[in-house]
């Protein structure tokens, strides 16, 4: 298992990781273009010092709060890591979910980093699991709320108001699914018919693979028998993570000029996707925001929430993997 987790980790954050990158700037930086010219470049950098500070202050808050929300989790299961070191952590994760295809990168990344503060392969895959239920958990009681919002908005298509509703109870209905059945899942898996016996390869590793998802499911508990304060905390800071990067966008267009409601940026799904997402951005506020601002305001939006997070992560993997480097040639040092 630790074998397929490091080839995993090695051709995501090190061979196609730059490459991945580049695609993803290419992408993010194209819809807009299209959308509204060159001047959608010039109108972007037209607005006073002040604002751009404003919106450089609320990305760094969301940075600050994942880290936060990480540090806890890491913490509960006993893994402790300064605080840079854990924003570093932080940066470096959300890094790799922006630079991976649905972000399948982020997943191998938790785990190393983690991994590298002294976590073992169960602890860090437990860690990186509660990370993504406990953005679960927002989404399904968010989306919810963002569709009572948007009902009360009169001039909105009916499509959008069903498509919050929608979306809000299938990420309620998903995550009451993996937590009920999880060990119908793990009986699945492991049984005649699972991939475990199906595929040669895993079928090889079954003693090892069902000692890692028992002691996956160990830390698992560990990390659920957290007191409800502890769970409150958690949960809020993975809130006003969320918040801040949806507010990125209602922010710019503020600064705009144009107020458009809060709840129809969050029912547009996942920020920094690929050129669908800025798609579905221009044509669910084509009826409040004039198209060449909407250009503009994309255009910024993908600098708060893709390129500045990517800037940030990279510097992170480097400093990380710097350090690492220094101490494995202090441990190195013979001694006097």
């Amino acid at each position: 298992m630790r074998g397929l987790i490091a080839r995993y980790r090695d051709v995501v954050l090190r061979r196609a990781g730059p490459f991945l990158i580049a695609v993803a700037i290419v992408i993010a930086a194209i819809f807009p273009l299209l959308l509204g010219g060159r001047a959608a470049i010039a109108n972007a950098f037209e607005l006073r010092a002040d604002k751009y500070v404003y919106l450089f202050v609320l990305v760094v808050t969301g940075w600050l709060l994942r880290a936060f929300k990480q540090g806890l989790l890491m913490q509960r299961l006993g893994v402790h890591a300064g605080v840079w070191r854990t924003l570093g952590i932080s940066l470096a994760i959300d890094c790799a979910f922006l630079a991976t295809p649905g972000g399948v990168g982020g997943y191998a990344a938790g785990i190393y980093y983690v991994r590298k503060v002294g976590a073992s392969y169960a602890a860090a895959t437990a860690i990186a699991a509660g990370d993504q239920l406990l953005d679960l958990l927002f989404f399904a009681l968010a989306m919810p709320l963002a569709a009572l919002s948007l009902a009360q908005v009169t001039e909105l298509p009916p499509v959008l108001a069903r498509g919050a509703a929608f979306g809000g109870l299938s990420a309620l209905i998903a995550l009451i699914v993996l937590i009920s059945l999880r060990r119908h899942i793990a009986a699945w898996f492991f049984g005649a018919r699972g991939p475990v016996e199906r595929y040669a390869f895993l079928r090889r590793r079954r003693e090892s693979l069902q000692n890692f998802f028992a002691n996956v499911g160990g830390e698992a508990r560990l990390l659920m028998r957290g007191s409800p304060a502890y769970f409150a905390l958690a949960f809020s800071a993975t809130a006003v993570q969320w918040l801040t990067r949806y507010g990125a966008l209602w922010l710019i267009l503020e600064l705009f000029g144009h107020s458009v409601p809060f709840a129809l940026l969050q029912w547009t799904g996942m920020p920094a996707g690929g050129g669908g997402a800025d798609l579905g951005l221009a044509a669910t506020l084509a009826p409040f925001v004039p198209t060449g601002t909407v250009a503009s305001a994309l255009l910024l939006w993908r600098i708060g929430t893709l390129y500045l997070p990517l800037t940030a992560g990279t510097t992170a993997v480097i400093v990380l993997r710097w350090r690492d480097r220094m101490l494995r040639t202090t441990l190195a040092l013979p001694t006097e």
